[in-house]
């Protein structure tokens, strides 16, 4: 009989931890531990979505599983956990005795079968990353997306990352160009089968054209190519809708808590990525 640790909705939540460490693993201080039922990760980014639980056995404790996160997070160092346990009245009092507090979520997508054929047609040439000069393109589209300042890719997103045969992991990132300039980028990781879809952003001033969707197909394929025969992916709220309309279905909901992270702790994290910045371009 399937567990929640090897039937499909289980690979697809370990997919979810495994791609976000895969991305984390190149930033500074990045490390990593694997308890039952759930992974840690962190890096010296003082920020709490850099910093995370993943908890997703149900059969494992929570209380316990929250006793193991505060030992790995150094004491006062900001951190979330987002996790597949019930959205409760127990979860929440337990995270509260942690110094947590709920956060935002994201739903979970999946989509089973990815479809067969050639990606869907678009107005935007797809480039799998290979050479410094994509990568500078993705990461300024990244940037662009998801407001953040172009700084902290030398440390947010140093480079590409390699696979990872250690955790049979196989990672891409693809950048999509319109009218000579890159205007939308993509992230895969693929795990056990399926392809796990991150980072999937269009600069602002190219929305509304379709280029979300046509990356977000040309991701499936090269997912189905590296072996993948599923599709997964969190989506925020402006990504929902154009998932929907490509047959992703919700399956999924992380209840998410973190530390309180008012403007004086925000401040705190910016000064010292500013640091870490330096630190990586040489800059004195």
């Amino acid at each position: 009989m399937a567990t929640p640790l090897d039937d499909l909705a289980g690979r697809c939540h370990r997919n979810y931890a495994e791609a976000f460490w895969q991305f984390l693993r190149g930033s500074p201080g990045a490390r990593r531990q694997d308890p039952p039922g759930g992974l840690l990760v962190r890096c010296d980014l003082r920020f709490p979505i850099s910093n995370v639980a993943f908890h997703w056995d149900p059969e494992r404790p929570l209380a316990e599983f929250l006793a193991a996160a505060d030992t790995f997070f150094a004491p006062n160092w900001p951190w979330r956990i987002i996790s597949t346990a019930p959205d409760s009245e127990d979860a929440a009092r337990l995270a509260k005795s942690h110094g947590l507090r709920p956060a935002p979520r994201d739903p979970g997508l999946r989509l089973d079968p990815i479809p067969q054929g050639p990606p869907t047609p678009g107005p935007l040439t797809v480039r799998v990353v290979t050479t410094d000069a994509e990568f500078a393109d993705f990461g300024s589209v990244w940037c662009s997306a998801f407001r953040l300042p172009p700084w902290i890719l030398p440390v947010a997103l140093p480079r590409v990352p390699p696979d990872d045969p250690e955790r049979r992991a196989v990672n891409r990132c693809l950048v999509g160009y319109a009218d000579g300039r890159p205007v939308a980028c993509a992230a895969v990781t693929v795990t056990e089968g399926v392809a796990g879809l991150s980072s999937i952003g269009t600069v602002p001033t190219a929305r509304g054209r379709g280029f979300g969707t046509a990356i977000t197909a040309h991701a499936l394929a090269v997912g189905e190519s590296a072996g993948a025969t599923v599709a997964y992916l969190a989506a925020s709220r402006m990504g929902y809708p154009v998932y929907e309309r490509m047959g992703f279905r919700r399956t999924a909901d992380y209840p998410t808590w973190q530390t309180p992270f008012g403007l004086f702790r925000m401040l705190r994290g910016v000064r010292s990525a500013r640091r870490l910045a330096r630190v990586a371009t040489g800059r004195p």
